[in-house]
This record gives C-alpha cells, sequence and structure tokens, in this order.
C-alpha cells in the first residue's frame, strides 16, 4: 500500500469515527433511534478502516 494510500485511508477513517461520534450525539441528545444505527454503523467502518491500515503497515514491517 503506498504512502498516499495509506494517508487517505486514516483520513477517511477517522472521518468515519468522527461522524459515527457525531451521530451518537445526536442520539443522545434527540432519542431517534436513527442515529444510533448510522452512529454504530460509522464507527464501525471507521476501527474496521483503521485497523486495515495497522495491520498492512504491521505486515510490511515484517517482510
Amino acid at each position: 500500500m503506498t504512502t498516499a494510500l495509506r494517508a487517505a485511508a486514516l483520513a477517511f477513517g477517522f472521518l468515519a469515527l468522527i461522524a459515527g461520534g457525531l451521530q451518537l450525539w445526536a442520539y443522545i441528545a434527540t432519542d431517534g433511534p436513527r442515529h444510533l444505527i448510522l452512529g454504530v454503523f460509522a464507527v464501525g467502518v471507521g476501527v474496521c478502516v483503521i485497523g486495515a491500515v495497522g495491520v498492512e503497515v504491521l505486515k510490511g514491517r515484517s517482510d
């Protein structure tokens, strides 16, 4: 994975975490179930993307 692609993936992952956090905050403020569903999904996507980048970096170090 190239450095630019890693940076873009990390930016996307952190953006997803921020968006998910804001959705969860909106759920707490308004008690709308849609916000909970979107928030959990966005946080899950962010964690998976950041985790995939981390695995790729660790795999690259062991080669």
